[in-house]
């Protein structure tokens, strides 16, 4: 009969550190302004993609972050609060309120939606027009404060790691541009007119 070693060091579980750096999305703010501003806040789409694809592939969660990325609205608050979290976990200061930002991105959004679905069809323009626009500020200021945020949670405060404009950037920049261009023609022809040569 075999006998317990006493001298034996007890076996140990190891446990997973749960003080590993957060898995979100980090991009440096003027990388993120200028994707933002040149595409005309189409970067939003990919944006939340990547911050759910990141953070699905950290907590092996059954998230599906192309949903989530279209349908952001629905899940902006979780998105928020889930930075909100890993980022006080840091011990870093920093003042914002996750839920007031995620308001602010949804009042936005549905309001850009409302006043483009009333200005295609003829409903208020030219003043749904202008007001179709100017909630995109609102929505890239929210935005904005969040990854700030979601950079301090990846303790990459100023986004080093994401700040190099890459060559598919700037393919995005270019086509924001012409989606530019096609808005300043269309307000022009608005408010001025374009003339017509016979």
């Amino acid at each position: 009969m075999m006998t317990e070693n006493l001298y034996k060091v007890p076996e140990s579980v190891l446990v997973e550190n749960t003080n590993e750096v957060a898995s979100f999305y980090v991009v440096s703010p003027r990388k993120f302004l200028i994707l933002f501003i040149a595409t005309f806040g189409l970067y939003t789409l990919y944006w939340f993609y990547e911050h759910w694809r990141q953070l699905k592939t950290r907590t092996k969660e059954n998230i599906w972050p192309v949903p989530r990325a279209i349908f952001s609205i629905f899940f902006t608050h979780s998105l928020f609060r889930r930075i909100d979290k890993a980022a006080k976990v840091t011990g870093e200061a920093f003042s914002w309120s996750a839920s007031g930002m995620a308001t602010v991105y949804v009042l936005s959004e549905v309001v850009q939606n409302v006043c483009d679905r009333m200005s295609a069809k003829g409903f208020g323009s030219p003043y749904t027009d202008i007001l179709g626009v100017l909630p995109i500020i609102f929505v890239g200021w929210s935005l904005f404060r969040a990854q700030k945020i979601a950079n301090i949670a990846c303790q990459d405060f100023q986004g080093s790691s994401n700040n190099r404009i890459t060559l598919v950037n700037i393919l995005w920049i270019v086509l924001g541009s012409v989606f530019w261009l096609l808005i300043i023609v269309g307000f022009y022809d608005l408010f001025i007119g374009i003339p017509e040569f016979s």
